[in-house]
């Protein structure tokens, strides 16, 4: 029973993320992967998403900018199997994202800029487990012996598949207003709708030992999982930008949390049983918060000379607010997280500027955050690309890059498990200008 309850908490209410933190995204426009120290950038729409004080430097008129960012993803588990524990055994999801779409509007005029956007700031992907996960038959295991009542029965997967979705989806709106040459702010809401899906099927072989304590075959079974969790919030931006000097710009930005109360949505669930324990998989209509953390984010940019600017940026994510105000959304054991970075932006010629930035990224998790369906491990990145002005008011952005994770380790009922990922992404966005 206990490994049942164990595994129904730690694995099944989790989410599925490809973030650059905890269930956050900040490659949320193409320009970003050009050159991720985007937080005290002046230039394009996308500064709603980085920097929506500095919104007031863009010249006036409408400004619209779109993208859409492809994701190729290789996320693999080794364990070693409780049934033999001389082998290893793989599981791996090469599930790619093909749509990660950005869409930013903004009407400068006078000392203020009016703006919205519609971003994807969580989720966007999908992890397919066409071999089924580690987890399955220990999770099948616990079953047996929950309805037995009986700790010598255990299950052995023949066949299984598992897929996770997350989607996240957010609609922002605000205005900027320069209050002097040298200081301007900007407020702003997010509306966001997040939905969660986990489908799969699983085959087992049931054992139990025989009269002389061997393990033997007494029967099989077949569970089905078709479970939906939806949630919307609404958080608070505001940010301000400073010009303290020619040349050089600094800009913060603080991001609420955005509440999220998970509803459950059970199709089938074929290991719910009306007197196991309760659990947000199980149960029809349960809900369970897991909160996007607030965040604190600026940086600093100075124009070196007239085709060379350096910029530094950071993120930091207040993950375990987050975590304490979830109850069991979040594991506990997470820590604040941090990213800090650093870019270049080069001016080829005037009708090109290019972009190459490193960023470090920690997520704060460790073995002990680690599961089968939640392993967010620390990363370093590069990130490059070119903006290619084809006229005066239409701009084209190719940007690519990819993020070396380091690897992790599981502990408790996944400290057999070692965890793996590989993620490299590209895009391509269009800017038009309406003066």
């Amino acid at each position: 029973m206990r490994i049942l309850v164990t595994l129904v908490l730690v694995t099944l209410c989790v989410g599925i993320t490809f973030a650059s933190n905890i269930d956050y995204l900040t490659n949320r426009s193409v320009n970003y992967i050009r050159n991720f120290a985007r937080n005290p950038a002046t230039d394009g729409a996308d500064l709603v998403s980085y920097n929506p004080a500095g919104l007031v430097f863009l010249d006036e008129g409408f400004h619209i900018s779109f993208g859409n960012q492809f994701l190729l993803k290789d996320y693999t588990i080794d364990a070693v199997p409780f049934w033999d524990t001389s082998s290893v055994a793989t599981y791996e999801s090469t599930e790619p994202t093909l749509f990660l779409p950005d869409l930013y509007a903004v009407y400068r005029t006078g000392d203020w800029a009016l703006f919205g956007a519609f971003t994807v700031p969580a989720g966007g992907g999908s992890l397919d487990y066409t071999d089924g996960l580690y987890v399955m038959p220990l999770l099948e295991t616990g079953f047996q012996q929950a309805i037995h009542m009986s700790p010598y029965y255990f299950a052995l997967m023949s066949e299984g598949n598992i897929k996770a979705t997350s989607q996240y989806l957010a609609g922002t709106v605000g205005a900027s207003f320069a209050a002097s040459d040298m200081f301007s702010f900007a407020l702003a809401g997010r509306y966001t709708s997040a939905k969660k899906v986990y489908e799969g099927q699983a085959d087992f072989t049931i054992f139990f030992p025989d009269s002389t304590g061997v393990p033997a075959p007494v029967g099989t079974s077949s569970r089905v999982l078709d479970v939906e969790k939806t949630a919307t919030g609404f958080n608070g931006i505001i940010s301000v930008d400073v010009v303290p000097v020619e040349n050089l710009n600094i800009a913060l930005r603080y991001e609420t949390s955005t509440p999220l109360d998970f509803e459950t949505s059970v199709t089938e669930n074929g290991w719910a049983a009306a007197f196991l324990p309760d659990s947000s998989f199980a149960v029809e209509g349960f809900k369970q918060r897991r909160d996007l953390p607030a965040i604190l984010a600026g940086g600093v940019s100075y124009q070196f000379a007239p085709a060379i600017k350096m910029s530094t940026t950071f993120n930091y994510y207040f993950v375990e607010d987050a975590a304490e105000d979830s109850l069991n959304g979040i594991d506990d054991d997470y820590k604040n997280g941090l990213d800090i970075g650093i870019g270049i932006d080069y001016q080829i010629s005037p009708t090109i500027l290019a972009g190459i930035s490193f960023l470090r990224s920690d997520l704060g998790g460790s073995d002990s955050t680690y599961t089968d369906l939640e392993y967010n491990l620390n990363y370093n990145a590069i990130g490059g690309g070119i903006r290619y002005s084809v006229t005066d008011n239409f701009a084209l952005t190719l940007a690519g890059g990819h993020n070396f994770y380091e690897e992790g380790q599981g502990s408790g009922s996944f400290e057999d498990c070692t965890y793996n990922k590989s993620v490299t992404y590209f895009g391509l966005g269009a800017e038009v200008s309406f003066r």
